[in-house]
């Protein structure tokens, strides 16, 4: 007989041993909850609650309704350091329902100015998938910002996790209203 020094355990026996398992399906989210790594960070103040047929509710109870109940353009917001910024949406132009042109807004007027400007900005471009426009693209990559393009709904998803995770001043998210 061969003997190599490796030393064999049964999975099956040693989980026999610790008696019947508690774990009832019921259970998923309250053992889940245990191993939420972001729990314990803290909440960016632009941190979006929710978003209905025609607003953007962020947790400190702001609300950016489109169209503006003053004016009735549409507006969006821009998301920086924290702080949110109402943005008019009247320059903005969208080609046949698909394609979205910020060139004409004060967006880039804005992030021209600003510093440190964000590493990434998350895009959301209104009820349904789009795309930006090439001359919007090239402004944003001569800013040496990076892109993630989504509708609005998936962007505030995604704006939430990593301003969350990598902090607000590092990510910036410009949301479109979502009936737009």
């Amino acid at each position: 007989m061969l003997r190599c020094g490796i030393r064999c355990f049964s999975v099956y026996s040693s989980a026999l041993r610790h008696g019947p398992t508690n774990f009832k399906p019921a259970d998923i989210g309250k053992n889940l909850s245990n191993f939420d790594v972001l729990s314990v960070s803290a909440i960016p103040g632009n941190n979006i609650e929710m978003i209905s047929s025609d607003s953007i509710v962020f947790s400190n109870m702001k609300v950016i309704k489109s169209p503006n109940v003053q004016d009735g353009k549409p507006t969006g917001c821009l998301l920086i350091d924290d702080q949110i910024l109402e943005l008019n949406l009247s320059d903005l132009i969208i080609t046949n329902d698909l394609i979205v042109d910020f060139s004409n807004t004060c967006v880039f007027k804005l992030l021209n100015v600003l510093y440190p400007k964000p590493e990434l900005i998350v895009i959301g471009l209104g009820k349904k998938s789009r795309l930006l426009s090439t001359s919007s693209r090239e402004s944003f990559n001569k800013l040496g910002i990076k892109l993630e393009i989504s509708d609005t709904k998936n962007s505030v998803l995604n704006f939430d996790l990593l301003a969350t995770e990598r902090g607000s001043n590092l990510i910036g998210g410009i949301i479109l209203p979502p009936n737009l």
